[in-house]
């Protein structure tokens, strides 16, 4: 991935931190929406998803406003499984989750991450699709970029997308 494709607009010693990766798909915008706001289908795609449990709604169809989901992060990334909410919902064009860490004894950290994905209709059959990934950073929490800010390793997930829409997958 290009150097130039991600220039971050918040330094790393703030206490917010945000990516946005980009992908175009040759499907129209409401097929490309339905598939990623499609709970099963965020491990397919997602490189820190090793799993997810659907708390509130259905996992194989688009998830509601309300929807709740429970992921589980790989184990390399030593991470808390991580609760999603669905807030905000236009259907075929925008997507909006709020993140919380869920404790070992099943308590809720407060409200820490924010997803936002986007379909934009190209007008000729292809939809620029669009992740934009917030985080506020606790102050414990070492400097510098976590995994899930990384464009490089988000980067490939979209491409999973891709081939998965346009009927590449293996």
């Amino acid at each position: 991935m290009s150097e130039e494709l991600y220039v971050p607009q918040i330094p790393d010693n703030l206490n917010i931190r945000f990516v946005e990766n980009r992908i175009v798909v040759k499907r129209p915008a409401q097929e490309v929406y339905d598939w990623v706001t499609t709970w099963s289908n965020l491990p397919k795609w997602l490189p820190m998803a090793l799993g997810t449990e659907v708390r509130r709604g259905t996992a194989d169809v688009p998830a509601e406003l309300g929807d709740e989901l429970l992921e589980t992060i790989q184990p390399e990334l030593n991470e808390k499984p991580k609760l999603y909410t669905v807030v905000a919902r236009v259907p075929g064009k925008l997507w909006t989750v709020v993140g919380r860490d869920v404790y070992d004894d099943g308590t809720l950290a407060p409200m820490h991450a924010i997803a936002t994905f986007t379909t934009f209709d190209l007008g000729d059959g292809t939809t620029l699709f669009c992740r934009l990934f917030e985080r506020l950073i606790p102050d414990t929490e070492p400097p510098g970029p976590h995994p899930v800010e990384d464009p490089a390793l988000i980067q490939p997930g979209l491409e999973l997308i891709k081939t998965h829409l346009e009927g590449t997958a293996g």
